[in-house]
């Protein structure tokens, strides 16, 4: 396989197609388990699609960007976890091919091959939930186009300042996908004062073009009478460093530890290597830079889930790579590389089966229920209350309280009387046929609005409530 890859023809475009369809064979058959994130993003994208506002009608903590990707998607396929992992497939497709030219147009090896594609799919492929149309997923690839357009900068001798613009510019829309993103201007910064003769004007072009995309933003949702709810949910969005949990953590370690491992002896063996010029070097250390920054983006991610840690994969392919071509022999690298894809297969499956105990189920607790016993809520609109939203698997949101980080601070307070009127209003615009009041805050809500109160009754033997049917009606 690595002799394989290490030629440079057409025909290895469809190679690393294959290579994944092969790495997700043992999701062919069962499918992959639907994530509560995943429900969520699959959610807001119907919610768009229904004719209903981001943040100001669908109060979600998603992206901008990622949350109207997702609206695009439904437009063309509806809800189907399916779809939605095909578009994923082919964005990593596109992602590890436009990676292999990264690489090989910037010259930041010895030799030009197919290795790097091959690597960044097998490196996305480590956990699957990576497999998800995530909005790091889509983030990513404006990362991407942010290192080809530094180490185009790092190469041109006139001094030119567009490829530093271009900088800015892909890691200013990448923020709009995934609020941790900021992070990676830092980084661009920090590369261009330690590994370039980079000037003031061209950090100041770099912040413009960052700044632009964010700027085009903040003026739609303005435009839109939207730009509050931008600003409460999107931009003054929190860490949570709370669900940061030993458990969740220890499985990250399972999943990444032998590749990082793996990166970094290959780290070892470029440095090590002479033949490599001083541009080549500082490519390899801007890539050592980018791989620390990666994981402070993953910490700063609001939940432990391996997905958060796709924006590793560009580090951990390119010095994987460099593992694999500095090794000696014919046959040991392929030896050694089987051993490795066949590692990642095996933690795939664990990660998937429901053969072992839960301890060893890979994001057990991310899991929805896809039964209920509520079969009462089947195709109703429902409000649900709790970090829980299993239940709109067999129903639809029928409510602007779509994530409960983002609309509980209102449903938690109706003694605040900005909260009380917000609850008021959202209740005017829509009624969703049941509350699933998980944690219990509707008695207090209904205490302080009778008129709402009398739209609603107890569903008997629960702690939920139903729209009257009059009303319904």
């Amino acid at each position: 396989m690595i002799t394989f890859f290490r030629a440079n023809t057409f025909f290895h475009f469809l190679s690393i197609l294959v290579v994944l369809l092969l790495l997700r064979m043992a999701y062919l058959i069962n499918g992959l388990p639907i994530l509560d994130t995943e429900l969520e993003w699959m959610l807001v994208g119907e919610r768009l699609n229904s004719g209903h506002s981001l943040y100001s009608d669908t109060w979600t903590i998603i992206g901008p960007m990622s949350s109207y990707f997702y609206a695009f998607v439904h437009f063309l396929f509806g809800r189907s976890s399916f779809f939605y992992e095909l578009v994923a497939f082919f964005l990593v497709y596109i992602q590890s091919l436009f990676f292999t030219l990264i690489i090989n147009r910037n010259k930041a090896f010895i030799e030009r091959n197919y290795l790097p594609g091959l690597m960044y799919a097998v490196m996305v492929t480590l956990s699957f939930d990576a497999n998800k149309l995530s909005p790091v997923l889509l983030a990513t690839t404006f990362l991407l186009f942010a290192i080809n357009s530094l180490f185009k900068h790092l190469d041109k001798s006139d001094g030119g300042s567009e490829p530093v613009f271009e900088v800015g510019l892909f890691l200013g829309i990448g923020s709009m996908f995934l609020y941790t993103f900021p992070v990676f201007l830092i980084w661009a910064i920090l590369s261009l004062l330690m590994f370039t003769s980079v000037k003031l004007n061209q950090i100041l072009l770099l912040l413009l073009g960052y700044f632009l995309p964010v700027l085009v933003m903040v003026l739609f949702f303005y435009f839109n009478n939207a730009f509050e709810d931008f600003y409460i949910q999107w931009v003054l969005k929190g860490f949570g460093f709370e669900i940061f949990t030993g458990a969740k953590l220890y499985q990250t370690v399972i999943v990444y530890g032998l590749p990082l491992l793996v990166a970094i002896l290959g780290m070892i063996k470029v440095f090590g290597n002479t033949r490599y010029t001083t541009f080549q070097n500082r490519k390899h250390q801007i890539m050592v830079l980018f791989g620390i920054f990666s994981g402070v983006c993953y910490f700063l991610a609001d939940n432990a889930d391996t997905y958060e840690l796709i924006c590793l994969a560009p580090f951990l392919a390119f010095f994987v790579t460099g593992w694999f071509i500095h090794i000696k022999g014919a046959w040991l690298p392929e030896l050694l590389f089987m051993l490795f894809a066949g590692f990642i297969c095996l933690m795939n499956y664990l990660g998937v089966s429901e053969r072992f105990d839960k301890n060893y189920v890979h994001l057990s607790d991310a899991r929805i229920e896809k039964t209920s016993d509520k079969s009462y809520i089947r195709d109703k609109f429902l409000l649900i209350t709790g970090d829980r939203n299993d239940e709109y698997y067999l129903a639809k949101p029928g409510s602007a309280y779509l994530n409960w980080e983002a609309s509980r601070y209102d449903l938690e307070h109706p003694d605040i009387y900005e909260s009380l009127i917000s609850i008021q209003q959202h209740f005017e615009n829509e009624k969703p046929e049941y509350i699933i009041d998980n944690e219990q805050v509707f008695p207090a809500i209904f205490e302080r609005v009778p008129e709402l109160a009398n739209q609603y009754v107890r569903v008997e033997g629960t702690r939920n409530f139903r729209l009257k049917l009059e009303l319904k009606d």
